[in-house]
């Protein structure tokens, strides 16, 4: 109860705080800079805003990139996942490190246990940076559907071959159609923000600077994805043989893959099963920092 009672607080104070809305801004328009489409005779790529711009409805029917529903899909690609580490953690690190340097947090801590506390606000940071990321790309949804062809507008050779794939990886889609998907897929970001959020948490409990607390994990981020890229490209140096039990490993612990985590067949519970123990080892992290300061984190 006294967990649920710190859950509710802390989100009381980020659904009325400026962080919170500047993260669904944020979401919204890196969403819509995503690449959507590429002219290979023009060599030139369009993304969602420009392929609204320029791209006649007629135009759009002749190719399945442009049904609302894949323009949905490509939401979180680009950039975003680039910067989901600071988007994530922006609703919440500032009002964590306003209430330290106010030394209100030993006001609050003195009136519940430290387990609590420090479990309410995990969760809290957690449910707070994905509620921002979703409300963000919600709005994004909603403009996409109303403004790009729906696949069953386009001619049925088109559909047919736009839908091949799907149930293969989404075995309930014959029974409940595409509100099933964009379920799924509404799940699989706020799971996206809620992962997100959590390195710039555990920083709290050893910094008090928030710019630098919301930016770490964005350049740590950058580095972890230049690594894999250049591990990817040694998979298949040796194109006849490629080294498939590193390209295993790259595929299980890439960080951005429970953006898509539902898509990925069997292999999507060992995606999950590796992010499960990233959780549980980052909260253990967490608790026994929290739990040796005297400070209560002051």
């Amino acid at each position: 109860m006294k967990i649920l009672r710190i859950i509710s607080t802390n989100l009381r104070n980020v659904l009325t705080s400026y962080g919170f809305y500047a993260s669904v801004i944020i979401t919204f328009v890196l969403c819509f800079s995503v690449e959507l489409y590429y002219d290979t005779s023009a060599q030139e790529s369009y993304s969602v805003v420009q392929v609204f711009m320029n791209f006649s409805h007629e135009k759009m029917l002749t190719n399945t990139d442009f049904c609302s529903y894949n323009v949905f899909t490509k939401g979180m690609e680009g950039w975003f996942p680039m910067f989901i580490p600071i988007v994530a953690a922006f609703p919440i690190i500032p009002l964590i490190c306003d209430e330290r340097n106010s030394k209100f947090r030993r006001i609050t801590a003195f009136r519940t246990t430290k387990f609590s506390y420090n479990t309410g606000s995990y969760l809290a940071a957690m449910i707070s940076g994905g509620l921002a990321v979703l409300a963000g790309f919600l709005l994004f949804a909603v403009i996409v559907f109303v403004i790009f062809p729906d696949i069953n507008n386009f001619d049925i050779s088109l559909r047919e071959s736009f839908e091949w794939w799907i149930p293969e990886n989404y075995p309930f889609f014959t029974k409940f159609g595409y509100p099933y998907l964009i379920g799924v897929k509404f799940l699989e970001i706020f799971l996206f923000g809620s992962f997100s959020a959590i390195p710039a948490f555990i920083l709290t409990s050893v910094m008090k600077n928030k710019y630098l607390i919301i930016c770490t994990p964005f350049f740590v981020k950058y580095m972890i994805t230049q690594t894999y890229s250049k591990l990817y490209m040694s998979v298949y140096k040796d194109i006849e043989n490629p080294n498939a039990k590193l390209a295993s490993f790259l595929d299980i612990t890439n960080l951005d893959a429970i953006k898509n985590i539902f898509s990925y067949g069997e292999d999507k519970w060992k995606n999950l099963l590796f992010y499960t123990v990233l959780l549980m080892s980052s909260y253990i992290i967490y608790y026994i920092i929290m739990n040796r300061r005297l400070d209560y984190g002051e």
